[in-house]
């Protein structure tokens, strides 16, 4: 009667130890989100009418709140004209020294910003791993560009678990694996009491 209760007990661990494993497996592959894509206007730079070369600023704030920390959150930023524009990406801080107009633009050009991935030079593409807090993408144009076209800016995000997230699921799940196999077969805890017999 005691063996069947206790395999009965066993399953317990068992489907808790299932779903370690398949969230432990769907984190390895990784999600991919949806492609997201938009049309952002090109600035020219350094040519009459715009002597300068003005950077633009997204208006609002990409918010990662703070429980996101139990995910690795890795994107892929792409644009078309890496012949005359460039696209980075800055802490939300730097719009509290340059902020955008109406119009998207601040007074501020490229060597005043510290980009967090991307910027001026970049050739077309860039990578970064999000982490919990704002940021926001900046644009500009390459020096001589009087392009006043847009150009299609895309962003590929694919989420997993933290790496230590991934290390608690593995142990959690292969602890309670043993566990539920010693419930069943109570070998390693023969081994023990038997190890403990002879110390």
């Amino acid at each position: 009667m005691t063996s069947i209760v206790m395999r009965v007990l066993s399953l317990f661990p068992m489907i808790v130890a299932f779903i370690c494993g398949i969230l432990l497996l769907a984190s390895l592959i990784g999600i991919q989100a949806p492609e997201q894509s938009e049309q952002v206007p090109l600035i020219p730079c350094g040519v009459p009418g715009f002597q300068s070369c003005p950077v633009g600023m997204t208006s609002d704030n990409l918010s990662i709140p703070s429980g996101f920390i139990l995910l690795d959150i890795d994107a892929t930023i792409e644009w078309e004209r890496p012949d005359v524009a460039w696209v980075g990406l800055v802490d939300a801080s730097a719009a509290d020294t340059c902020p955008p107009d109406d119009n998207g633009l601040t007074d501020c050009e490229a060597s005043e910003f510290d980009f967090l991935a991307g910027g001026n030079g970049t050739d077309g593409m860039f990578e970064h791993s999000f982490t919990p807090g704002d940021t926001r993408f900046v644009t500009g144009g390459n020096p001589g560009s009087a392009d006043l076209a847009s150009q299609k800016v895309t962003i590929n995000i694919e989420c997993s678990l933290a790496w230590w997230v991934e290390a608690l699921l593995f142990f959690a799940g292969a602890g309670l694996l043993g566990s539920a196999f010693d419930m069943n077969f109570p070998l390693i805890s023969g081994l023990f009491g038997r190890f403990g017999k002879e110390v």
